[in-house]
Formats: C-alpha cells, sequence, structure tokens
C-alpha cells in the first residue's frame, strides 16, 4: 500500500470560511490524536454504497490513443451539424446522466450524500489516517457533484462550473452542522492542506471531457495513492492533458491554471509534475525541450455517454444519445430499461450496508464520548507520517478507472 507524500497541514473548516484560530485550537485539543494513536485504531470507512453507485453509472472507455475524431456529419434532411473537439471527443469515462435524471435514483444518489455527510458526526476527523481522510473529501465531493450537477442543464458546463451562478459555490452539503460547498472542499480543506501534493486535483471529478476520469469504483484509504496515480497517467497521457500545437509551444490542460496553486513556480513545477508520468515518445521529447507550457486545453462537453451535443433531427435520425436510453432485453425478451435497473441495483447498495465494522462503532463511541459534543469545526488536520510508509512514484496497475 502506497501513501500521499508529505503532511497535512493544520487547517479546520470554520478557520477557512473566517472564524479565527482559537477555533482550530479547540479541534485539535478536542479530537487530537498522536500519528501511532491513529495508526493503531486502523479506521476504515465502508464505500460499498458509493461503489454501487459508481459501478452502474460510470462506463469506462480506457487508455487514450491519441486518435483524432472524424467530424461529425449532418444527419440527412437538415444542413446543420453538431460541434465537438475532435481531439479529446473520444477520450475519458462517460457517465448514464439519463440514469440519475429517474427521479428514484437522484433519490438513492441524494441519500449517499446524506449518509456520507453523518460519517463525521460519528469520527473524529483525526482519527482517520492521512489517506481515509482525503478519500472521505474525495468521495463525498464527487458524490455530491453528480447530485448537483442533475439539477441543472448541461448544456454550457463551463458558465454551470465557472460563471457568475456557479453549481460549484450552493452551499448544500453539511458537515456537523456547517453548510459547505464543492469549491469548499476543493480549495478550502484539499488545496489548502495538500498544496504539495497535485495528485489530489485527480481525484476531483469535474463533469466535462476534459476533466480528470471519473472511477467506477470509490475512493478508499488502503488503494488511494494506486487510484490517484492512475487517473494522473491517464490524464496526462491523453491529449486532454498535454497535445503538442507545433513549434516549442506544447498546450496543456487548463485544469492546471484553474489549480494553480499546487504549481508555485508554474512552468518549473508542472514540468516537473507531467514528466513524472508521462510515457516515452514525442510528446514527452517535446515537454523536455519545451520553452512554455500553455495550459489552453479545453472540452466543456459534458462527460455523459449522451453528451451536451444539440440533435439536429432530420428525415432519419441517428442520435447518439440514443445509448443513454436504450432499452435492453430482460428475462424471456421482454425489454428492461436500463434507468429503472440502475435505480434498483443503485437502491439495493444504499440500503444494504454499513460505514464502519462492529468494533469499530465501539471504538468510535468511546471517541465521540472523549471528544464531547462541538459543531462546526471540520477539515484535514495535522497528521505525522507512519514510520512504515514508503512514497511511490507513478502508477500501479489499474482496473476502475482506465
Amino acid at each position: 500500500m502506497r501513501y500521499l507524500s508529505g503532511r497535512l497541514v493544520a487547517m479546520s473548516l470554520m478557520a477557512a470560511l473566517g472564524v479565527s484560530a482559537p477555533g482550530v485550537q479547540a479541534q485539535k485539543a478536542d479530537d487530537g490524536a498522536s500519528a501511532e494513536a491513529r495508526e493503531s485504531l486502523d479506521i476504515r470507512i465502508n464505500y460499498d454504497d458509493v461503489s454501487g453507485l459508481l459501478k452502474n453509472i460510470v462506463l469506462v472507455t480506457g487508455p487514450s490513443t491519441r486518435e483524432r475524431a472524424g467530424d461529425i456529419k449532418s444527419n440527412i434532411g437538415t444542413r446543420f451539424k453538431a460541434k465537438r473537439n475532435v481531439y479529446t471527443a473520444y477520450e475519458g469515462n462517460r457517465f448514464y446522466a439519463a440514469a440519475l435524471e429517474d427521479e428514484d435514483a437522484y433519490e438513492v444518489v441524494q441519500q449517499i450524500r446524506q449518509s456520507l455527510e453523518k460519517v463525521l458526526d460519528k469520527t473524529p476527523i483525526t482519527q482517520l489516517s492521512t489517506n481515509e481522510q482525503v478519500a472521505y473529501w474525495l468521495n463525498l465531493h464527487n458524490v455530491a457533484f453528480l447530485e448537483e450537477l442533475m439539477r441543472h442543464s448541461q448544456n454550457n458546463m463551463q458558465d454551470l462550473l465557472y460563471g457568475d451562478d456557479s453549481m460549484l459555490e450552493r452551499k448544500f452539503i453539511t458537515i456537523r452542522g456547517t453548510a459547505i460547498s464543492l469549491n469548499d472542499i476543493r480549495y478550502n480543506i484539499l488545496a489548502r492542506s495538500l498544496s504539495h501534493e497535485p495528485l489530489i486535483i485527480y481525484g476531483l471529478f469535474e463533469g466535462i471531457i476534459a476533466g480528470p476520469n471519473i472511477r467506477k469504483e470509490a475512493f478508499t484509504g488502503d488503494t488511494l495513492y494506486a487510484q490517484l496515480a492512475a487517473n494522473a497517467t491517464e490524464f496526462i497521457n491523453s491529449n486532454r492533458g498535454t497535445y503538442l500545437k507545433g513549434g516549442k509551444t506544447v498546450r496543456v490542460s487548463s485544469l492546471y491554471e484553474r489549480y494553480n496553486m499546487f504549481f508555485p513556480n508554474f512552468q518549473e513545477d508542472l514540468k516537473a509534475h507531467l514528466l513524472t508520468y508521462l510515457y516515452q515518445g514525442r510528446v514527452r521529447e517535446n515537454i523536455e525541450g519545451a520553452r512554455r507550457l500553455k495550459p489552453d486545453v479545453d472540452d466543456w462537453t459534458v462527460a455523459s455517454v449522451r453528451g451536451n451535443t444539440r440533435d439536429y433531427g432530420g428525415a432519419l435520425q441517428t442520435n447518439g444519445s440514443a445509448l443513454a436510453t436504450a432499452q435492453v432485453s430482460g428475462i424471456n425478451d421482454v425489454p428492461v430499461n436500463i434507468a429503472s435497473t440502475l435505480v434498483t441495483d443503485m437502491a439495493d447498495v444504499a440500503q444494504n450496508h454499513m460505514r464502519f465494522s462492529p468494533e469499530q462503532l465501539k471504538m468510535l463511541i468511546k471517541l465521540n464520548k472523549q471528544r464531547g459534543s462541538r459543531t462546526g469545526t471540520v477539515g484535514i488536520e495535522e497528521i505525522q507520517e507512519p514510520k512504515q510508509r514508503t512514497e511511490g512514484s507513478g502508477a500501479e496497475e489499474d482496473e476502475g478507472g482506465r
């Protein structure tokens, strides 16, 4: 098992949102535990419901071949045709948005998010290892992201994510009585505490083709490093991450500009990061010799099976979005709607799991008695690296995301 390198900086959510420093000290005194004690507790959060959701809605497309997609031809009976980025159109995992538009499915996603919110009611955050904490925030972010995304039209993802009324700013997540947003998780919790660890950005689902992959399973503390490294390797070795424009300028994803706090000396730090994961070949050679990396690669198409491409109807329609609402054969060839099938599977997994083992629950009850009651001071606390942790470089064999 590999671990993220370095230490997590002491930080509480309330401090990040403007509450004075004593709030931080109060949490440290209340939730504090030595690194040795934390590791001996060996608390692992169960994410079977999150994995059940992702297993049912994520389509894994495999690693990029950097193949250029063909131009879209207009349908018979119309002169209009949709546009797409031909360099990224074949890349990145997809999710079945149509399945989540089902009211029952949406409620399941909402229930999973609410269940995740309650984890910190039972668990002092500092009793969790570094990787368990990070896995928790990534899973909460991605489930909440999917839930919030389905409340909006996805026809203008750039405006939806980064416009004046961004969905990322809505405070609909509640942790210990404190309302937080998706951006709070991204920047006030993870980025502020882990600015030395750019692998974090590959665990935050953006909902667009040009973002890191949504995986087919939840993040866990035990597998976190391998999962993030695999996502980084896939992304960086795709046209979404790095793309040769010619000359000495190499185009890279605009994602890196949005998360520039992970690259203080932007050009130098980003180049070193990319070279850690790039395969041997022409792209790597060009980046090694590049004078400048230009972060302008975008594809704001929603990363769903049907995409957000407008269908221009002709005499004969060949609508690619039919995949998302397809009928599949069930028992005795009776048609079964994919969405309803997914709802049943997701609900079954969500209702039949526990976050903690009975032994862990007993231990957490004792810890909570010591901690006492407190709300509104959650975040990532300073955690010492265990003596026997080893740092890894590069991705291990990966099944869930590529």
